[in-house]
């Protein structure tokens, strides 16, 4: 089926819905629509992309200089979400 004839029987059978259905069809096309627009501006993405892990950084630290560590894994605990 091409567009012309597509539109012609979504037409036809939106003669036929109630206005409560006519408007649950009108915001259905707006969230496909806003959805369709997204799609197009996302970056792609890049099969080599890794998130962050912090393995960078114990590179840097390689082990802990304080004496304040049982502190800092207290406050960690408590605060992570």
């Amino acid at each position: 089926m091409n567009n012309p004839q597509l539109r012609q029987t979504i037409n036809h059978y939106l003669d036929r819905l109630s206005s409560d259905r006519l408007r649950l069809v009108a915001d259905f096309l707006n969230f496909l629509v806003h959805t369709e627009h997204q799609e197009q501006t996302l970056p792609p993405e890049t099969p080599d992309f890794r998130p962050p892990t912090g393995g960078s950084l114990l590179s840097h630290t390689e082990t802990w200089a304080g004496d304040d560590f049982e502190e800092c894994l207290e406050t960690v605990y408590e605060t992570r979400s």
